[in-house]
This record gives structure tokens, C-alpha cells and sequence, in this order.
């Protein structure tokens, strides 16, 4: 891949050693080392004369992340409640609010409805409860249906019989059993606010996917129906919503142990009209815990914080983005675009350093046998890129093309999209390198409101998961348009309104020496994002930012003596009356607490890089040792 340089440099392999041939010889040099920032392209500061100071985010297992989503009207999203007493309110109003019915009125409503005759059948049948033989079926029309319950709900009998309908016809008798009840007639959902269930998710450690999984399982609905506005960290304790159509409230007040026993709450049910789909959120907002704080003074804390505060952040993709391995993602990405599809799968199977001992022995296997079925055997499950790969090189050997595009969907977007965001990083830092970050160029980009036009009716309704009546929040909008910037323009923009292309086929680059780094790299890296391949028909590329600002930033210092003392406050410790961390004044350590909201695809690990000046991969965090 393209390396990006200084003014005066070239433009060489921004891989360097570790884009070498691929042979045995260079893969031992190339994975000597573990992957970090620099490799990523991350190695610009917003304030460059911040001291840096010391602060573990992760130690063992103690909770230092909580993270609550904001939605689209900038709520954050909180658990405050494990019950359904809203709802049961809500219900018991409806009921007060029905008109009440007599026998005789019912009677006479049902001979209107269906005739005299099924309306004595249907009498005699509410009186001899104790009949549990006599089924009253007939036929109904979807208004007859709807009056038939209505006249029921008017009625208001203290024991009613068991109703179901279908295919047009509608059955009437007395359950012998509870079993044999059936399903309780569906709520009113238009007086009780809407179609979709939405309900607050709390959890701990847990995986998005397998959130949804279990709240699924253990409530009895189908997977698909589940939607939800984002995924979340599985390292932290996260609050979200989700919502799920036209689901009975029983049925997840009835999950709730199975649920609390994988470290999942749910709660603050409400009935809404409109469910939840990718992207109907605002952001996250942050709360973490950085413990050890040393080598900086109280004041200097107060700098780089108030640094952070006023001047933001390098809106980069964080090392999340591009995986632990020693194979970063977007290496293989990479080798995708280019084509080299052989080299991609490659990547994927072969030994790396620091490996699981299950992942190496199979990876050897593959590496001294290729033989597919045998690597197979011995990859475990959470191996899905290997497998996949493995599979597909069983039934068709040598197809390292139908290989690559055998990957679950959502790991080839995953490496595509790491290449993105790998020359995004690149070229942002040789911007900042070569022109700072404090004011725009003449060439660079900001984004305006798109011209009204008919062309552009799109709504993001009824897409992605939990679609249904009405899924989706986000009204229809005009997708804004690139602005190249000129001399006039520089006095109405500021650097905060600058953005810079994540490559793609439709991207529009800047008119400047940025665009050029853009525009050597990828033809360094030979990079055509060609959208006649089906697997590069979604890369049609987007704008980002430059700098991301840490919104109502707030902070703490607070001193304690056990590195393990909780000194996060979650929803669940305030629901069951938990204690809150305190204050040690003569404290052996100090721990600093700080909060603030980033918007979508933003990460809090940028903006804490840019006051802890120390590199924010997973392995370099782990190096991390607690002081006694």
C-alpha cells in the first residue's frame, strides 16, 4: 500500500516491511512486531504541546467503560426501571376510558353484526363457562372482527372465553386448560402509543449479536423483529434501545431472569409508533474511568482536559477499526480491492504471533498440509474468516475469488471498510503534518445542503432490522453535497467544517495538495474502486470529519486505595440503592473521571489519545501495570 510522506518525501509502501512479497522470509520480519498507531495512520495531535500522562483504562476486570446511546431528539438513553408499571397504568386508563356494555346491548350489537342466530349461540356459550366442548366458529370481515372485540372489551366480562382468528374465520370457545388458552387478544396498540415495543437495555460484557439473541430466545420472538440504532462496545456496560413490533410485554417481563442470569436488564417499556433501525441515533455518551493517573500534576490534568474540551480531537478510526492481530484488517482489505485475492486468503489462514493456541496449531495445520478439511476440523467456531474460507476451498480448491466472496457479509465489509478508513488516517495526519489544523484550505471540502430536486424521495424507512408497520425514525432527508472551498469562501468555514473523502467511487477529492495525497497513494496501491464487482457496489464512499469535538465534557478526580475498587456508578447500581464510589482524600492512588458524547462513528479512545499520549491498542493498554 501507498505511504504518505513529508512535502518533500516520495511516495513509497505504507506498509513498508510488513506489505513485503509474503514470503516466509519477510513474514518473520513483518511480524516481529505487534500492530499499533503509526500502522493505522494515527499519529497526529490536535495539541501538540500537551504533557501526556499515564492512566489504565482496562485493569483485569474491573468495569472502566460505561456507554449510553443518545438518541434523535439527544435524550440519553438510561435504565430506570426494571418494571412494566407505565405500561399497566397506560392499560388500566384505556380500560376506565371503554364504555361499559350490557348483556342485552352485546346481544342485540352481535345480532346487527352477525345475525339473530349467531348471536343466541354465542349467548349461550358465555353462559355455561363450564362447557368446554362447544366450539361457535363463523366468518368475519376485518370491520366485523375489530367490532366483535371491541363489543367483548365493552362488555367487560370478569372470566372471558378463548378467541382466535384465521384465515378469515373466527373461533369462540372455553379453554379446558390453561395450556389450551391460546394467546391473550392483542393490546391495543394505537391508544397505548404504537406498534413497537421499545424497552431499555442494560448489559455488561456482553456482544450486541448476542444481546439480541438471547432477548429473542428467552422472549419468544423472532430475531428479525428486533431492531435497535447501533452496536455497542461488549467491553463495557452499555444502555440502549431496541424495539420489537407488536410485542406483548409479558413476554419480556417473562425473560427477565434468563436474562439478568447473562448480565442482561431490560426495562422503561413503552409503547411507540415508530421502531428502531440502524443509524436512528444521535451518538454515545462516554463515561470512563482512567486509574493510576501519574507522571502530571492536578494542574496539568486541568490543561490537557480543558485542551480536549475546547479544541477537540483528530477524528480518527480507532484501532478497533483494524483488529488486534498481527494481520491488521485492513491489510487484508487491501489485497481484496487489489484483487490479489489469492494473497487475501492468505492472510486470513496464516500463523501470525500472539495467536490463541487453537488458532496457531490449525493455522500450522493449513500452512504445512493445505488441506482444507483438516484446518477445518481444527479452527474453532469463533475462527469465522477461516472457516468460511476453509469451506469454500473444499468445494472449489484453488477459487481464492469465490474464497474471499464466501465471507460473511458483514466480515468482507469489515475489511473493505478497514482500507477505507486506513487512508482516511494516512492522509489526515500528512495534512496536519504539513499544514496544521487550524483553519481550512483553498480545494478542501465541506458539506452543504443538497438542491431540492424530485429525484430524491429516498426514505430510510422500512430498512434493516425490526422493519414492520413503520420502522425507522430518520424522515427523509437530502444527503448533503461536497463543497470544494475557494479563496472567498475561507472567511464563512471554519476547520470544524471540514471534511475529508473516505475513497470510493463516487467520492469527490479536494482541489488541493490533499487530493493529491489521496490521488498517489491509492494509484500507488493500485486501488480502483470499481463498482462493477458486486463486492464494491456499496463503496461509494463518504465524507468525515476532520476534528470531532467531545461534547458536554465533564470530569473528576478521585482518590482510592484498592486498584480494584469500583469507581463507576452504573443504571443498576442506582436501581438496587448501590452505594456510590466515594472520595479517599489521603487516597495511595488517583483515578480520573470523565464523560462526554461523540456522534456516530466516532471513538472515545481518539479523544482520550489526545491528553494520555500513549498508544491505544488493546495489546499496548495491556502492557499497563497498576502501581501497588
Amino acid at each position: 500500500m501507498g505511504n504518505v510522506l513529508s512535502r518533500n518525501g516520495s511516495l513509497g509502501s505504507v506498509l513498508g516491511k510488513r506489505a513485503a512479497d509474503h514470503d516466509d522470509r519477510d513474514n518473520v520480519k513483518r511480524m516481529k512486531s505487534e500492530p499499533t498507531e503509526t500502522d493505522a495512520g494515527i499519529t497526529a495531535f490536535v495539541n501538540p504541546n500537551l504533557p501526556g500522562f499515564h492512566g489504565i483504562i482496562k485493569y483485569r476486570l474491573v468495569l472502566a467503560k460505561k456507554m449510553h446511546e443518545v438518541d434523535l431528539d439527544n435524550h440519553v438513553v438510561r435504565l430506570s426501571s426494571l418494571d412494566a408499571r407505565a405500561i399497566e397504568q397506560k392499560e388500566e386508563k384505556i380500560k376506565a376510558a371503554i364504555p361499559t356494555m350490557t348483556a342485552s346491548e352485546f346481544d342485540d350489537h352481535i345480532a346487527q353484526l352477525f345475525g339473530e342466530d349467531l348471536s343466541k349461540q354465542l349467548r349461550t356459550l358465555l353462559n355455561s363457562p363450564n362447557d368446554t366442548e362447544t366450539t361457535l366458529t363463523f366468518e368475519f370481515s376485518k370491520e366485523q372482527r375489530f367490532a366483535f372485540y371491541d363489543a367483548f372489551d365493552q362488555l367487560k366480562l370478569e372470566k372471558k372465553p378463548h378467541m382466535s382468528s384465521k384465515d378469515g374465520v373466527l373461533t369462540v370457545k372455553w379453554p379446558k386448560d390453561e395450556a389450551d388458552k391460546g394467546r391473550d387478544p392483542a393490546p391495543n396498540f394505537e391508544a397505548l402509543g404504537g406498534e413497537y415495543l421499545q424497552f431499555h437495555v442494560y448489559k455488561s460484557g456482553v456482544e450486541n449479536t448476542k444481546a439480541v439473541s438471547w432477548v429473542a430466545q428467552f422472549a419468544g420472538v423472532k430475531e428479525s423483529k428486533i431492531g435497535f440504532a447501533g452496536t455497542k462496545d461488549a467491553r463495557a456496560v452499555t444502555v440502549q434501545a431496541m424495539t420489537i413490533h407488536k410485542a406483548r410485554v409479558k413476554n419480556l417481563l417473562q425473560a427477565r431472569q434468563e436474562l439478568n442470569e447473562r448480565k442482561i436488564y431490560i426495562g422503561d417499556f413503552n409503547y411507540v409508533p415508530n421502531g428502531l433501525t440502524l443509524g436512528d441515533l444521535k451518538g454515545n455518551r462516554f463515561s470512563i474511568v482512567l486509574r493510576d493517573v501519574s507522571g502530571i500534576s492536578e494542574q496539568e490534568i486541568v490543561r490537557s482536559v480543558e485542551s480536549l474540551k475546547e479544541n477537540g480531537f483528530i477524528n480518527y478510526f480507532g484501532m478497533q477499526r483494524f483488529g488486534t492481530s498481527a494481520i491488521m484488517t485492513h491489510e487484508v482489505g487491501y489485497q481484496i480491492l487489489k484483487k490479489d485475492f489469492k494473497e487475501a486468503c492468505e492472510l486470513i489462514l496464516k500463523p501470525r504471533p500472539g495467536d490463541r493456541a487453537d488458532f496457531e496449531n490449525a493455522r500450522i495445520q493449513w500452512q504445512e498440509t493445505r488441506n482444507p478439511e483438516q484446518a477445518a476440523k481444527m479452527f474453532p467456531r469463533a475462527a469465522t474468516s477461516e472457516n468460511a474460507v476453509l469451506r469454500s476451498y473444499t468445494r472449489f480448491p484453488n477459487n481464492h475469488k469465490k474464497a474471499i466472496l464466501s465471507l460473511p457479509r458483514r466480515m468482507l465489509s469489515m475489511y473493505l471498510h478497514a482500507y477505507q478508513s486506513y487512508v482516511w488516517n494516512h492522509v489526515v495526519s500528512e495534512r496536519i503534518k504539513r499544514f496544521g489544523c487550524d483553519k481550512p484550505l483553498v480545494g478542501d471540502i465541506v458539506l452543504e445542503d443538497a438542491v431540492n430536486t424530485t429525484k430524491n424521495k429516498t426514505s430510510t424507512r422500512g430498512r434493516g432490522r425490526g422493519r414492520g408497520g413503520s420502522a425507522g425514525r430518520r424522515f427523509p432527508t437530502m444527503r448533503k453535497q461536497p463543497k470544494v472551498l475557494t479563496e472567498d469562501d475561507l472567511t464563512l468555514y471554519s476547520i470544524e467544517d471540514v471534511v475529508y473523502p473516505i475513497p470510493g467511487h463516487r467520492t469527490v477529492y479536494p482541489k488541493n495538495e490533499v487530493g493529491d495525497i489521496y490521488r498517489d497513494l491509492l494509484e500507488k496501491d493500485q486501488i480502483v474502486f470499481d463498482k462493477s464487482e458486486q463486492y464494491m457496489k456499496d463503496l461509494a464512499g463518504d465524507y468525515r470529519p476532520m476534528l470531532a469535538k467531545a461534547d458536554d465534557l465533564e470530569w473528576s478526580l478521585i482518590r482510592y486505595d484498592d486498584p480494584c475498587a469500583p469507581l463507576c456508578y452504573t443504571d443498576l447500581d442506582r436501581i438496587v440503592n448501590k452505594d456510590e464510589p466515594t472520595n479517599i482524600p489521603d487516597g495511595k492512588h488517583l483515578a480520573l473521571r470523565i464523560e462526554f458524547t461523540l456522534g456516530t462513528s466516532q471513538y472515545a479512545t481518539m479523544a482520550l489519545r489526545e491528553i494520555l499520549r500513549y498508544d491505544t491498542s488493546s495489546k499496548a493498554q495491556a502492557r499497563h501495570v497498576h502501581t501497588e
